[in-house]
């Protein structure tokens, strides 16, 4: 995209475009039946290429530019940080936000459980957009080692937990909403 657009509004498209994976994996789980398996290779295979896109990318340009020390400290305090946030919502309701099975409580069931499903989501969807931002403004470009990254994690993503959404007997609106409400909303923080 390069000079045509501000940084901001390019930063903001790219974190939409890996946002809208959420939507495409929700529109799969919606619309067909996907087995098991499937969803678990899925998920290990986006989990492995996002892990090896920071360990590989991110973790090296962080530690060149500004230590290893400072970078080990950044990441083992993110790490942290995104474990509290995720304990405080899994009490809340959340626990299996992820889960293509029948494991997501409904509201009736667990009142609070479908903010705290959106909160949870939106948890994982904020970092993927500063990384995407930050390295955008660090170099000029987006990583597309990154991008690619989240984006393949996001589909499965969106889709166990649309299928499981689905399962607890939430609405279309409901699940299109979050996944498409996340989509939108990460990439302006």
């Amino acid at each position: 995209m390069g000079d045509a657009l501000p940084v901001w509004m390019e930063a903001g498209l790219w974190g939409l475009l890996v946002g809208g994976a959420l939507v495409l994996g929700s529109l799969v789980a919606w619309f067909a039946r996907v087995p098991q398996a499937v969803v678990a290779a899925v998920m290990a295979f986006g989990s492995g290429v996002l892990i090896s896109a920071v360990a590989f990318d991110l973790m090296e340009q962080a530690a060149e530019i500004g230590g290893l020390l400072p970078a080990a400290v950044g990441f083992v305090g993110g790490a942290l940080a995104y474990v509290a946030a995720n304990a405080a919502l899994a009490r809340r309701g959340a626990r299996h936000r992820k889960r293509s099975e029948d494991q997501q409580p409904s509201e009736s069931e667990q009142a609070g459980s479908g903010r705290a499903i959106a909160v949870g989501a939106l948890l994982d969807g904020i970092p993927e957009s500063v990384v995407l931002g930050l390295g955008l403004l660090a170099s000029g470009s987006v990583s597309v080692p990154v991008l690619a990254a989240v984006f393949i994690s996001n589909v499965p993503e969106g889709l166990s937990s649309a299928a499981g959404m689905k399962r607890s007997g939430r609405s279309a609106g409901y699940v299109f909403g979050v996944c498409g409400g996340i989509a939108v909303w990460s990439p302006t923080r």
